[in-house]
C-alpha cells in the first residue's frame, strides 16, 4: 500500500480550526510513519466577505464559549480586546499568502505553521493583514525573514495561493475544518467541522486497516 496523505483543508481566521488546531496537530504525531500530512488553505474571507471584526462582533461572542468548551483552545487576552474594539479588518488573503510562501521554503509541517498563524491572531492578537507582523513567526520557525517578506510580495505567490483555493473548492469542501484522508485513487472524508482526536484517530486506524487488507 502506498504511503497515505492527510489533506487538512483549513482557513487561518476560522475559529473552529483555532480550536481543531491541537486535534490535526496529534494526528499527525501519531501517525507520521504512515501518513503525509498538508495543511491546505481555504480563502474563507475573501472578495465581498471582507469585513471589519465589528461585523462578527455578536456572532462571535456567542459562539466563543462553546468552542472552548468543546476543544479545549482559549482565546487570548490580546485577540478578545481587538474583537471589543472591532475595527481589524477580517481578510484570509495574506495569512494564506504566508502559507504558500512556507511551503515554497521548507518541508517541515504545514500543519505546525497553519497551527501558529491561528495562535498569532486568537491567542496574541496579531493583525495578519500587515506584512511586518509575520517577521517574528517566520523566524521562530528558522526560516529567513528578508526570504519570506520578498515571496509574501511576489505577485507569483498570490497566484498560486488562488491556485489552492481551488483545490478545496474542485474537492467539494463546504467549510472549515474539512479533511480528506487520500490512498492510491480512494479519498475519504474523515472530517466536515470540528471532530474530537478519539474520533478521528479510530476513524484513520479503521481506513488504513481496510485498506492494508485490500492491498494484500
Amino acid at each position: 500500500m502506498e504511503k497515505a496523505k492527510l489533506l487538512y483543508f483549513y482557513d487561518p481566521l476560522c475559529g473552529w480550526c483555532f480550536g481543531f488546531s491541537p486535534v490535526i496537530k496529534k494526528l499527525e504525531k501519531d501517525f507520521q510513519e504512515q501518513i503525509d500530512f498538508e495543511a491546505i488553505s481555504g480563502g474563507m474571507v475573501l472578495g465581498d466577505r471582507i469585513k471589519p471584526l465589528s461585523e462578527m462582533k455578536h456572532y462571535l461572542q456567542e459562539a466563543m464559549p462553546r468552542l472552548e468548551e468543546m476543544t479545549g483552545v482559549q482565546f487570548g487576552k490580546p485577540y478578545l480586546e481587538i474583537l471589543e474594539e472591532g475595527s481589524l479588518l477580517l481578510n484570509s488573503e495574506l495569512p494564506c499568502i504566508a502559507m504558500t510562501v512556507y511551503k515554497s521554503m521548507t518541508n517541515k509541517s504545514s500543519i505546525d505553521f497553519a497551527s501558529a498563524l491561528q495562535s498569532a491572531l486568537y491567542e496574541n492578537g496579531v493583525n495578519l493583514n500587515e506584512i511586518d507582523n509575520y517577521q517574528e513567526l517566520v523566524e521562530s520557525f528558522d526560516l529567513p525573514w528578508e526570504v519570506f517578506r520578498s515571496k509574501m510580495e511576489d505577485s507569483a505567490y498570490k497566484e498560486k495561493t488562488y491556485q489552492e483555493f481551488q483545490i478545496g473548492q474542485q474537492m467539494g469542501i463546504g467549510g472549515f475544518p474539512s479533511v480528506v484522508l487520500s490512498i492510491g485513487k480512494q479519498g475519504y472524508l474523515i472530517a466536515r467541522g470540528y471532530r474530537p482526536e478519539s474520533e478521528m484517530k479510530t476513524v484513520i486506524e479503521e481506513i488504513l486497516s481496510k485498506e492494508t487488507a485490500d492491498s494484500k
